[in-house]
């Protein structure tokens, strides 16, 4: 089995990484990975990255010319033949939003995994980590406080999301992609689990099941990675916005949040719904591009 996983940066895909892999691990399947196999492997697992394991993850950056191989994001190769790439490795992270060579590549892999989180608390979780040390260390910039970098990409950040998870929603069912959300894993872990579990066709019993949730709890993973991982909850974009801040999430993103059901303001409880396959994804788009027009009205 050869899975692809996908996300939008910020958006839980470290946390969907290690469940894969206990997956993996705790069902009696071996993860070969294509980048231990490459020399710079051996100098990449003595850098300062951002967490220990980084450099032993196979990352793909897929776009329209070109498939390139990644640590982090301080190194990166092209791929001279993407099949054989896939055929030294079980399971890969990309963040590439949707282009031309897409389809291509997710024929390549049995099974594609892609995780949404809501775009308010990705934005918020994203300044932090874009003024972190590690990527001011390698990526310095102007903008070293979360709050101003926030201010100042803020609708950078939404943009970004919304047609990043657009594409990947449109695309569902013709390449067969699973949906998982970071708020199922928050909010009920057990029924998110077996939603992946039953998509990837594998079985695992309940006591597997309860040692891989505390296995991949914030607790546990915040220990071995604290650099990476932070705060770890959903819906802290309720205290931490301000009001200017949701009143443009909502004309950037609004369409696809009420798609989504998640809630549009503060009063709101936190929630979320799955999508279906049935949608009308042009006429969504639509509404997207109707919504943002307010942007650019004088």
């Amino acid at each position: 089995m050869k899975i692809l996983q996908g996300g939008v940066p910020k958006c839980g895909n470290f946390w969907l990484y290690q469940i894969i892999q206990q997956v993996l691990k705790r069902s009696g399947r071996d993860a070969p990975s294509f980048i231990e196999k490459q020399p710079i492997f051996s100098l990449a697992k003595e850098w300062d990255l951002n967490f220990p394991e980084q450099a032993r993850i196979d990352v793909l950056e897929i776009t329209d010319l070109q498939d390139r191989y990644r640590i982090s994001s301080v190194f990166n190769m092209p791929i001279d033949s993407i099949e054989d790439y896939v055929a030294k490795t079980r399971h890969v992270w990309t963040h590439s939003p949707v282009c031309k060579r897409s389809g291509e590549v997710f024929s390549l892999f049995d099974k594609k995994v892609y995780i949404i989180r809501d775009p308010r608390d990705r934005a918020l979780s994203a300044a932090k980590y874009y003024c972190s040390p590690y990527m001011l260390k390698y990526f310095p910039q102007e903008e070293t406080e979360p709050q101003r970098f926030l201010e100042k990409n803020f609708d950078k950040l939404m943009q970004e999301w919304v047609w990043h998870v657009w594409d990947h929603l449109r695309l569902a069912k013709g390449h067969n992609i699973h949906i998982t959300f970071f708020e199922g894993f928050k909010m009920d872990f057990p029924q998110e689990l077996e939603r992946l579990l039953n998509y990837l066709c594998i079985e695992l019993s309940e006591a597997q099941k309860k040692e891989l949730e505390e296995a991949v709890s914030f607790k546990t993973l915040q220990k071995k990675n604290p650099k990476h991982l932070r705060k770890g909850s959903s819906g802290y974009w309720m205290e931490q916005l301000s009001d200017e801040q949701l009143e443009k999430a909502n004309i950037i993103a609004g369409p696809l949040l009420r798609y989504l059901h998640y809630p549009e303001d503060r009063n709101q409880p936190m929630g979320f719904s799955y999508p279906s396959q049935k949608e009308d994804f042009e006429k969504l788009r639509q509404e997207i591009i109707q919504s943002q027009q307010l942007l650019y009205q004088e």
